[in-house]
Parts: structure tokens; sequence; C-alpha cells
């Protein structure tokens, strides 16, 4: 019996590590932030979500020639018809290039004809909301 409670107890004290440790992940999001490093790996996809401060993948790796459209997904709140929904407005600026209007719904979307590495930012949020666009 007591070997059992003990089990029982191990179990329970594993079960809540390992929710800690994945509920506790940080997030992250913006370029160079402090879980990822300054120069964290990009992830392929032609997609990136616009939400409140952040964009998800910050950073996107993709072929030459292709076309990736950001999404805002920036309000919450509200009911099943959107009555009292809270909405942030937000931006995807390049140093170079085409850049979106400020909006807190819709999409962009810009193609990548040549190599090289394309900086973006939140005008409005500034560093903290950042990312960036390699073409490999």
């Amino acid at each position: 019996m007591a070997l059992t409670r003990t089990v029982c107890a191990l179990g329970v004290a594993l079960a809540v590590a390992t929710t800690t440790s994945v509920a506790c992940g940080g997030g992250g999001g913006g370029y160079g932030d402090k879980t990822t490093g300054p120069n964290p790996q990009p992830t392929t996809g032609n997609a990136v979500t616009v939400s409140n401060n952040r964009f998800t993948p910050a950073n996107l790796s993709v072929s030459p020639g292709a076309t990736v459209t950001w999404t805002w997904d920036a309000c919450s709140g509200g009911d099943a018809y959107g009555n009292g929904q809270s909405c942030v407005s937000h931006n995807v600026t390049f140093d170079q290039g085409p850049s979106s209007a400020t909006q807190s719904s819709g999409t962009f979307t810009r193609a990548f004809a040549t190599g090289g590495t394309f900086p973006y930012h939140c005008t409005i949020h500034g560093a903290s909301m950042s990312g960036r666009v390699v073409v490999q």
C-alpha cells in the first residue's frame, strides 16, 4: 500500500512538472527575443499570423519567387456575433519594398523574387514586434 502511494505521488509530481514546463513556454515571437536567441532558425512556410504584439512565426524561410501572406488575428473578446470585440491595429513594415497599411483585420501579401534577408516590424510596437523573411 505504501509503495502504491509513493508511485502515485511520484506520478502526480511528474505530471505537474511536465504541465508547468509546457505551460510556461514563454511565447516570445519577436526577432532576437530572449527565448530564442539573437538569430533563431526561420520556420518554413508562407503564412504569418499578426496578433496582439506578435508575428507568428516571426522568422520565416522561403524560396525565391515565394509569396508570403500575413493574416490579422488581432481582435479578442466579444460574443459570437463580434459585439464587444477589442481590436488592435498593426502593420507589416519592411526597410525596403512594399509594406502593409495599419489595420486590425485582413491580409497583406508580398512576393519575394530574389534571395536575401528581409527584416520587418510593426511601426506601432517597434522592435518588440518584429521578424524577418529569409529567401534562399
